[in-house]
C-alpha cells in the first residue's frame, strides 16, 4: 500500500457510487489506477485482457501487489503533519480496540518516516506485508477474543512498526513470509501464484542468510533474538506442513536453549512465549513422525511438571488445549519413543494403560464451565482433544505392540472415533473454534483408514477448507499424507509416516520481551 491509497479509495468509491446510480457498474482498480474507462466485465475486464494486464478485479478492498527485493523505490518527501510517534516500553503490547481497525497514518508512512535511511529500501515489502496482516489475518483472528481475551491477537500499528525499525531484518522477512504464505494459501487460483511462492522462499532465503551472518559473528550477545528467529523459521516452514529442516532447526534450536542454561532458565526470561510455542509445536510435531524419529520426548517429560506448574492456569498457551490432555500427550510421546529402542515389556503396557485411563478421566465438560464465555464451544474442543488423545493413545501404542490388539480396545477405539466425528462436525463451523481443532482432524483421518468413504470424505473435505480458513497448506499436506495411508490399506499408525510431519501451527509468537 502507498501514500495515495487514501485517495484512491475514496475515488474508487466516488466512481463505484457514480456509476451504479446510473448503470449499476464499477470500475475495476486497474483501471481505475491507470484512469482509465473500464468496461466492467465479469469477472476480468475485456480492457485489461486486451492489454496483457492481470485484472485484479472488482472487490471492495485493493489488491495488495508484492514487490521483490530492490525493486521498491520510495519517496523521501515527509508529508505534511506527518510526525514520529514516540516509541514506549510497551509498544509492541496488544491494542485491540475499534479505532484500530481505521489506519491513520497509512504503514507505509510510518515506516518510511520512521526507519533510519538504509531501512527504507525494505519499508515497502514491510508495510505491505504489515497491511495484509491486519486486513485480512487478524480479521479473521477478531472472533477468539469472543473464548476470552487473547493477547497473541492484535493488529499491527504505528509504534510496532516503529519497533520493527530495531529488530534484524531476518525477523522482518520471516514476518513477510507469514503474510505472503498465508496469501497464497488463500487465493490458489490466483495469475501470479507462481510469482508469490517465488518470492516466499527468496524472502526466507534473506531471513536464513541474516540469521546466518549473526550466528557467524558471535551468539552470546544476541542469543534470545536468534532464538526467536530461528522459532518463527520453524514455524514458517511449519505453516508449509513440511520441512527438510525440521531436525535442523530443532538441533540449532536445542544449542540456544543450552546457552541459556536450560529449558526452566530460558523460561524465567523475556523469552518465555517462544520458548512455549517450541515446547507445544515440538510436542504436536512428535504426534506426526515415526517412533524412530521422534525428539528431545525425554527432556520435554522432565519439563513437563514445571510447564504444568507455570502456564496450566493460562488460558491460550496450548492452543486452547486442556493442559491435562497436552500433558498426556507428551507422555506418550515418550512412551513411544522407549517402544520404539526395544524396552517393551510389561512396565510400559501398564503406564500406557494409566495414560488411557486418566486421558478417559477427563471431565471435558467441567473444565469448559470455567471459561469466562463461550463454554460449549471449549466445551467442543476439549471433548475433540479428548477423543483424538484416547485415539492416539491406543492406536500408537498397538503399533509399536505396547497395547494389545483386544476386543475391549477395539471397542474403545471405535466409540471414540464415533464421538470424535461428532464433536468436529459440530466444532468445525465456528468461526471461533475452527483452528483450533485440526489436530484431532488429523486423528480422525487416522481413524478413518478402518472405516468407511464417507467417514474419509468429511476428513478430506475439513481438511481443504482448514487450509483456506487458517491461511497455511498443513492441512493439504496432511490430507496428501492420509490419502497416501489410505490406499496403502494398512492402519498402524507408525506405518502413515515415512519422516517427521510438523502439523502443529499456533496462531503467533510474542516476541515483545525481546525488541531492544
Amino acid at each position: 500500500m502507498g501514500p495515495n491509497d487514501g485517495k484512491l479509495t475514496k475515488a474508487a468509491s466516488s466512481l463505484t457510487d457514480k456509476g451504479q446510480s446510473r448503470s449499476q457498474q464499477r470500475h475495476c482498480w486497474e483501471c481505475l489506477r491507470r484512469r482509465l474507462v473500464c468496461d466492467s466485465t465479469h469477472p476480468v475486464c475485456n480492457r485489461c485482457s486486451i492489454s496483457g494486464v492481470v485484472c485484479p478485479g472488482y472487490e471492495n478492498t485493493q489488491p495488495l501487489k508484492w514487490l521483490a527485493p530492490g525493486r521498491v523505490k520510495v519517496r523521501n518527501r515527509r508529508p505534511k503533519g506527518t510526525g514520529s510517534a514516540k516509541v514506549t516500553k510497551n509498544s509492541c503490547k496488544a491494542i485491540v480496540t475499534a479505532q484500530t481497525r481505521t489506519r491513520s497514518p497509512p504503514l507505509i508512512d510510518v515506516i518510511k518516516w520512521t526507519w533510519p535511511v538504509e531501512l527504507r529500501a525494505e519499508a515497502f515489502i514491510f508495510s505491505e506485508a504489515a497491511e495484509y496482516y491486519n486486513t485480512c489475518i487478524y480479521q479473521d483472528l477478531i472472533p477468539i477474543h469472543d473464548l476470552a481475551y487473547n493477547d497473541a491477537v492484535f493488529p499491527i500499528t504505528s509504534e510496532h512498526l516503529q519497533s520493527a525499525a530495531r529488530v534484524p531484518n531476518y525477523i522482518k522477512y520471516i514476518f513477510v513470509c507469514v503474510s505472503l504464505s498465508h496469501r497464497i494459501n488463500r487465493t490458489r487460483n490466483d495469475p501470479e501464484l507462481k510469482t508469490l511462492v517465488r518470492r516466499l522462499w527468496e524472502y526466507r532465503g534473506i531471513g536464513i542468510q541474516g540469521l546466518r551472518m549473526d550466528i557467524q559473528e558471535g551468539i552470546k550477545p544476541n542469543c534470545d533474538i536468534l532464538l526467536a528467529g530461528i522459532i518463527s523459521l520453524l514455524l514458517v516452514d511449519a505453516q508449509q506442513g513440511s520441512s527438510s529442516d525440521w531436525l535442523c532447526h530443532i538441533d540449532m534450536i536445542q544449542a540456544l536453549i543450552s546457552m541459556r542454561g536450560g529449558f526452566r532458565a530460558a523460561c524465567n526470561s523475556s523469552i518465555d512465549p517462544v520458548v512455549l510455542c517450541f515446547f507445544y509445536v515440538l510436542a504436536l510435531g512428535n504426534t506426526t513422525s515415526p517412533a524412530s524419529s521422534l525428539v528431545m520426548t525425554r527432556s520435554n517429560v522432565e519439563d513437563l511438571d514445571f510447564i504444568m506448574e507455570r502456564y496450566s492456569d493460562r488460558t491460550f498457551q496450548f492452543h486452547l488445549l486442556p493442559p491435562q490432555l497436552f500433558a498426556e500427550i507428551v507422555r506418550i510421546n515418550y512412551l513411544r519413543m522407549r517402544a520404539a529402542s526395544g524396552k517393551v515389556g510389561e512396565d510400559l503396557s501398564q503406564e500406557a494403560y494409566e495414560i488411557l485411563a486418566r486421558i478417559e478421566a477427563f471431565s471435558s465438560e467441567d473444565w469448559a464451565e470455567s471459561k469466562p464465555a463461550m463454554n460449549r464451544e471449549w466445551a467442543l474442543v476439549a471433548l475433540s482433544t479428548q477423543a483424538a488423545t484416547a485415539l492416539y493413545c491406543i492406536a500408537s501404542l498397538q503399533s509399536l505392540g505396547v497395547l494389545p490388539l483386544s476386543d475391549i480396545l477395539e471397542a474403545c477405539r471405535i466409540e471414540h472415533g464415533i464421538s470424535l466425528h461428532a464433536y468436529l462436525k459440530e466444532a468445525l463451523p465456528s468461526i471461533r473454534i475452527r483452528r483450533f481443532v485440526g489436530w484431532p482432524l488429523y486423528v480422525l483421518g487416522m481413524e478413518a483408514a478402518n472405516s468407511c468413504g464417507e467417514l474419509k470424505d468429511f476428513v478430506r473435505d475439513e481438511l481443504v477448507g482448514m487450509s483456506y480458513h487458517i491461511g497455511t497448506n498443513t492441512p493439504l499436506v496432511a490430507k496428501e499424507l492420509l490419502e497416501r495411508f489410505w490406499a496403502s490399506g494398512d492402519s498402524r499408525w507408525d506405518l502413515c509416516f515415512d519422516k517427521p510431519y510438523p502439523l502443529a501451527t499456533p496462531i503467533a509468537i510474542d516476541v515483545s520481551g525481546i525488541i531492544p
